[in-house]
């Protein structure tokens, strides 16, 4: 991914680590429809004009600091640091069993 200038095709990695790596990606077709995107992905129809253009727009495109919506890839400095703090970590091994009352009938 260093090495590329734009991620193209269907691949959830263009949603995911594209825009860490302040890459924009060209998302072709509805596969990944649904799921969140950062502004850098640039979703096309499966059309050659379409895909065409879309990288066209891809290359053009100024990342600067875009938000990724899945994180900012910190999130396990900052899972290390709370489970630091845990008193007793084998606390979180131990399971407990709580009988809910159903109404059965």
């Amino acid at each position: 991914m260093a090495l590329c200038d734009a991620v193209v095709g269907n691949s959830s990695s263009g949603l995911l680590e594209a825009p860490s790596l302040r890459k924009p990606a060209v998302n072709i077709g509805s596969r990944q429809a649904g799921r969140l995107r950062a502004k850098t992905v640039i979703d096309c129809t499966v059309e050659t004009g379409a895909i065409k253009r879309a990288i066209a727009n891809a290359f053009a495109m100024r990342i600067g600091k875009s938000a990724n919506p899945y994180g900012d890839g910190h999130a396990a400095a900052r899972i290390v640091r709370i489970l630091k703090r845990i008193g007793d970590p084998a606390a979180l091994l131990r399971k407990s069993f709580h009988d809910l009352e159903v109404n059965r009938g």
